[in-house]
Formats: structure tokens, C-alpha cells, sequence
């Protein structure tokens, strides 16, 4: 499963309300973040995006969890999508996005550096 970890715990509310809405283009895919959700105990946030590539869309669902000194940014199981490198770059996009709100370096990740490129993140 693709996930970025970054050092250190995230205010999840404030990731929550930080968190760019918006349409990026990557290689031949338009990627974009649509709608957030906080858990109401505050444990979790749940980012909806739309990965459209070759006029297919994949909706990914992204969880944004702290724990143990740690923020982790991962695709949700309970909504399972193919994880093409597409929606790959969109998970590091948001990883991204969450790494500079909150200040936080890159801990570990599973996502190629490829995917990574030209996002000052890097494992």
C-alpha cells in the first residue's frame, strides 16, 4: 500500500482546514483533491481525490493519521482503487501539501522517487 510517513505528529485540525482543494496535471493525468472529513475524535482525516488518466477516473481515498511521534498519509483500504503511478503522485501531492503546512520531514516512504520528483520530498 503507497504511504508517505513524516516525522513528528500533525495538528489534524489544522491539516484539515490547510489542505489545498484544487487541479494539478501530471504527465497525461489530471489529479485532484476534492473533499476532506474529520473524524469527530479527532484521530483521523479522510482527503477524497480524483485521478482522471486517459479519460478513466479513479476516486482515491487518503487517510491522514497520527501515532507514535509520527504522521502517516496512506491510502484508505476501505476504498479500494488501482494504484497506478497516477494516483501515486496524488497521494505524494498531499503528502506533500501536509509536509509543508505542518513543517515536517519525510520519515520513510514506499512511493518511487520518480513519483516524488520536483515535490522537495524525498525519502
Amino acid at each position: 500500500m503507497p504511504h508517505l510517513v513524516f516525522e513528528g505528529e500533525s495538528d489534524l485540525e489544522r491539516v484539515f482546514t490547510g489542505i489545498p482543494r484544487g487541479v494539478h496535471r501530471w504527465k497525461t493525468a489530471v489529479l485532484k483533491t476534492e473533499n476532506a472529513w474529520f473524524r469527530s475524535d479527532g484521530l483521523a482525516v479522510l482527503v477524497e481525490g480524483v485521478v482522471v488518466e486517459h479519460s478513466r477516473a479513479v476516486h482515491p481515498v487518503a487517510l491522514i493519521a497520527t501515532a507514535r511521534g509520527a504522521t502517516s498519509i496512506r491510502l484508505w483500504p476501505l476504498a479500494p482503487v488501482e494504484r497506478t503511478p497516477a494516483v501515486q503522485r496524488w497521494l505524494a501531492l498531499l503528502g506533500y501539501d501536509v509536509g509543508r503546512l505542518e513543517n515536517l520531514p519525510l520519515r520513510t516512504t514506499n512511493v518511487a522517487q520518480e513519483i516524488l520528483a520536483g515535490l522537495e520530498i524525498s525519502a
